[in-house]
């Protein structure tokens, strides 16, 4: 980890230039606590990926999350729009060839046929949530963002789903709830 900052504060290294202006505006220990919680975070995001040994299997993974999600209850129109997008980029993910892929709003919205606001509502009430998908690094210009997606078994705990997204409100909640 020490490398890793001595190499990202060097003032000759591109990659470092975000970590370098903290340097500059707030000094060496904010630059540093900024590369500790940038290096937390990628840990945490490749500690929850599969390693792929060989195209077959990354074909044997893709298939077990289709049969996943075809045979998870998708109840209500959220469910079945957020059914939709997984589909969507099911399709996206068995081009590329595994889990990890690349995909734009406006690609993913096409081809779930929504709009690009109800394909943003289903990311953060559903999928994101429940564990279906994450984003790794968010898209810009012509290039899509990159997600990847997973069983939805892995959804962390904690994460409060928003109690009004589940519950109706057409009539007053009962006593006690």
């Amino acid at each position: 980890m020490d490398e890793l900052a001595q190499l990202l504060l060097y003032p000759e290294h591109e990659g470092g230039r975000h970590a370098q202006h903290i340097a500059v505006r707030s000094g060496q220990s904010r630059a540093l606590d900024y590369i500790r919680r940038v290096w937390a975070s990628a840990s945490d995001a490749v500690s929850g990926t599969r390693v792929l040994e060989s195209r077959h299997h990354a074909h044997e993974v893709l298939a077990a999350l289709r049969d996943r999600i075809e045979t998870t209850p998708w109840r209500g129109e959220r469910g079945r729009t957020a059914l939709r997008v997984l589909r969507a980029h099911l399709d996206f993910a068995e081009i590329a060839g595994g889990p990890l892929h690349q995909a734009s709003e406006r690609q993913t919205a096409e081809e779930a046929g929504i709009s690009r606001t109800t394909l943003r509502v289903v990311y953060e009430t559903v999928l994101k949530p429940r564990g279906w998908l994450r984003r790794l690094r968010v898209g810009h210009g012509r290039e899509g963002s990159t997600w990847y997606l997973d069983d939805g078994r892995t959804a962390r705990d904690g994460i409060p789903a928003p109690r009004s997204r589940f519950r109706t409100t057409q009539y007053p909640p009962r006593p006690g709830t």
